[in-house]
């Protein structure tokens, strides 16, 4: 006994010499030097980013690049083997989450080559929360008898006043369109009746909890629960959302065991993985001003859509093509007053507060950003919002995290109708079919969006893809049976494989030498009409084919 005394006794010293002694464990953001070594290639993208990311890309002319490119695996192992835990990685980066549990592990992560700086990760307090209200009794007045394709019941008004009930008579209603929804967890989303039509056919695509790093997210928290239903909810006589026949992911970004507070940087895991999921749309009814420590807090300053990585990374994310959209933030009748991150980031659709009559929601946060941009962009109904509770229970809400689902689900629906459009054109269309197109403030934006006009001005506007000369892409042979070939000019920068309906496809690309590829079907691929998108410096280009 006395031995091994005196050996842990001489242990505790040597710690506390090397200065080994162990900290409660913190999460660092890691950046590292470069991606040098990757075995992946933006030639090759669909190594790395699904079918539906590729053509997602391709659709809009935006070519992969090196952020793109996943973190290199032999700086993640070097980190690793320090003892430390990579717990997520953020490509768009370079950087990774590491999780460190005393000051050895630090000093060697620190001392990697390939390290290029650690910081700890932030805590992030969030805006004001949104308010859970009674169920209002509601009446419907119109001033013309409308048929409508759906019984909304008492939820009729936030989408009839962005006559979003046009697009859904249309038979636009989110089908094949596919959103991610980043929040804080979708409590009973997963036994809701008012999302039994979303679970039946399909249409929950997968569920990531980045906070915990695993899947599950029913368990959680019941905010995203509550934003689903504005988008996805299906009863009818009770609600409808704007887009109850869209496809979602459910991603949880946001820790609220205390105080809800968020480790911004899950935001930018989650994006990144929307983005190689091939998501059209991002929707996030979070927003973030303070820190644990006060002396970290946002100022205005910070407002310019440059400073926090989770507006960044929202811009970066539409850069790849997303529409990205972001609660303005409940903090208008505070001393803050302004919108939060990453509603601040530039070329996203920050969305607003009104109430049924259109007017301007006092809570709902206002601009300018810190450089001058009008924010929000538009306004929807967030104040008496119908909503469903994770308990089934149906209820009303004030906040702009219910407003921006509204938007969201109606945005799917007005892409849906326009496939070949690109990003910011949809964002082009909802502004000018808006309220205040002529006039935007920084209470409204843009004003209230009326999708049918929105639908109209989009339809109107030219698509990115070049229109096809005959022999641009020489495909052969066609019809083909397991593979097709073909030849460009110089290197194809995307190939996007989609059927009929516009769905992309999965498949093998190989290039045999300079110009001249070939694309290997999956052997789930069915027979019938399939079209190949191809970019290269010229532009973009398609080519139909039959496969037999």
């Amino acid at each position: 006994m006395e031995l091994n005394k005196k050996i842990v006794i001489s242990l505790a010293a040597v710690c506390l010499t090397l200065s080994c002694f162990t900290l409660k464990a913190q999460k660092y953001w890691v950046k590292f030097t470069d991606k040098i070594g990757s075995p992946y290639s933006t030639n090759n993208p669909g190594a790395f980013l699904s079918a539906k990311s590729v053509a997602r890309r391709v659709t809009q002319g935006i070519t992969v690049n090196i952020t793109d490119i996943p973190v290199n695996q032999t700086y993640i192992n070097q980190v690793n083997a320090t003892g430390a835990v990579v717990f997520q990685r953020s490509k768009w980066f370079n950087a990774a989450i590491v999780i460190i549990s005393n000051t050895t592990q630090l000093n060697a992560v620190n001392s990697l080559s390939c390290v290029l700086s650690s910081t700890p990760v932030n805590r992030y307090h969030s805006t004001k929360p949104d308010e859970i209200l009674p169920a209002p009794q509601h009446t419907v007045q119109r001033s013309s008898p409308v048929t409508f394709g759906y019984n909304y019941g008492p939820s009729i008004t936030q989408v009839t006043q962005l006559n979003l009930e046009c697009m859904h008579n249309k038979g636009f209603r989110g089908q094949n369109m596919t959103i991610a929804v980043i929040d804080d967890g979708f409590n009973n989303a997963d036994v809701n009746p008012v999302f039994d039509s979303l679970r039946n056919e399909g249409r929950v695509l997968g569920t990531r909890d980045i906070v915990a790093g695993n899947t599950f997210v029913y368990e959680d928290d019941s905010h995203g629960a509550m934003v689903l239903s504005c988008m996805a909810g299906n009863s009818p006589g009770n609600l409808i959302g704007t887009s109850p026949k869209a496809s979602f992911y459910l991603l949880r970004s946001e820790d609220v065991s205390s105080e809800k507070i968020i480790e911004e940087d899950n935001y930018v895991v989650a994006a990144e993985l929307a983005d190689s999921l091939g998501v059209d749309i991002i929707t996030t009814s979070l927003g973030y001003t303070t820190f644990d420590i006060s002396s970290q807090d946002h100022t205005y300053a910070d407002l310019n859509g440059k400073t926090s990585v989770a507006s960044i990374a929202a811009t970066m994310a539409v850069r790849k093509g997303i529409f990205v959209l972001n609660a303005a933030g409940n903090e208008g009748a505070s001393a803050w007053q302004r919108v939060g991150v990453p509603a601040d980031a530039d070329s996203i659709c920050t969305v607003g507060s009104v109430n049924g009559s259109g007017q301007h929601s006092g809570f709902s946060s206002v601009g300018p950003t810190a450089d001058g941009r009008i924010k929000p962009d538009v306004s929807t109904m967030g104040e008496g919002t119908y909503v469903c509770q994770p308990s089934g229970a149906f209820t009303s809400g004030n906040g702009t995290s219910f407003a921006c689902p509204i938007m969201a689900g109606a945005v799917a629906c007005l892409w849906q109708a326009n496939p070949g459009k690109t990003n910011w054109q949809v964002l082009s269309a909802i502004r000018n079919a808006s309220t205040q197109y002529a006039t935007p403030d920084n209470n409204y934006g843009w004003g209230i969006p009326n999708m049918c006009l929105a639908n109209t001005y989009l339809a109107a506007m030219p698509t990115g893809i070049k229109e096809t000369k005959k022999d641009a892409v020489k495909l052969f042979p066609n019809p083909a049976k397991n593979q097709i070939s073909f030849n460009v000019s110089g290197t194809a920068d995307l190939v996007a494989l989609t059927d009929v309906l516009g769905h992309a496809v999965d498949f093998n690309l190989t290039q045999k030498e300079t110009g001249n590829y070939t694309v290997q079907f999956n052997a789930a691929t069915a027979s019938g009409i399939y079209f190949i998108t191809v970019k290269t410096g010229d532009g973009s280009f398609q080519s139909k084919f039959i496969k037999e």
